[in-house]
């Protein structure tokens, strides 16, 4: 499921991949939840097969929609934020700071990835079916956080992302709230391609027209 990723982010942007990631994640953690606490029973003692973090039990056709919907929630990640939180912050920072900053970012995701493998056994002997619920709400609060404060970076270069944070004379950037900030794939493109962005082009166009003109005035 990374692959689509691959192929498409950057027509996607980033804040489509992390919004809708985020959402779908949230569905299938609730829907989980619901499922389990309502068709679901606590284990026997001890857990299923003397294993504690095994502390609650359903089967039948419920149990395949715990099943289908762990699948779903863990192939939502592998298209969006899987991929996506490692492509963000390197477009966030200006080059003075960017080695230390998306070295500190990738620490932190490990130290987190570590953490959760670490907790979410004993979640489950302690919270149960509530690990999903906790989990859950987690992707809301990203769902939220990622469409009010992560702006667009898709096709935009380094300079302009820089405008968005910290320059008070940033004309097309500063002051615009994160969700109005859009993707530009066309134009990121069309600059691999020449070596200049449309702006620099209609500058070199009407400086070449006004050397023409002066030509002709002498």
């Amino acid at each position: 499921m990374t692959v689509p990723a691959l192929l498409w982010v950057d027509r996607w942007g980033r804040r489509l991949p992390l919004i809708a990631g985020a959402f779908f994640m949230m569905s299938f953690l609730f829907i989980n939840a619901a499922v389990l606490a309502t068709l679901a029973k606590p284990a026997p003692p001890g857990g299923l097969n003397n294993i504690e973090s095994q502390s609650w039990e359903i089967s039948g056709a419920p149990s395949k929609v715990i099943i289908a919907c762990s699948y779903l929630f863990v192939a939502s990640f592998a298209t969006t934020w899987g991929p996506v939180s490692w492509i963000y912050p390197p477009e966030l920072y200006p080059l003075r700071v960017r080695g230390i900053a998306v070295a500190l970012c990738m620490s932190f995701n490990w130290a987190f990835n570590f953490a959760l493998g670490y907790f979410v056994p004993p979640a489950f002997v302690n919270i149960k079916w509530k690990t999903y619920l906790l989990f859950a709400i987690f992707c809301a609060a990203m769902l939220v956080h990622v469409f009010f404060m992560f702006p667009e970076t898709a096709g935009k270069t380094l300079e302009e992302v820089e405008e968005i944070f910290t320059d008070p004379n940033g004309p097309k950037y500063i002051g615009t709230p994160a969700w109005k900030t859009r993707v530009q794939y066309r134009r990121a493109a069309k600059m691999e391609q020449t070596g200049v962005v449309e702006e620099e082009e209609k500058k070199l166009a009407h400086d070449g027209l006004n050397d023409e003109n002066e030509s002709k005035t002498v």
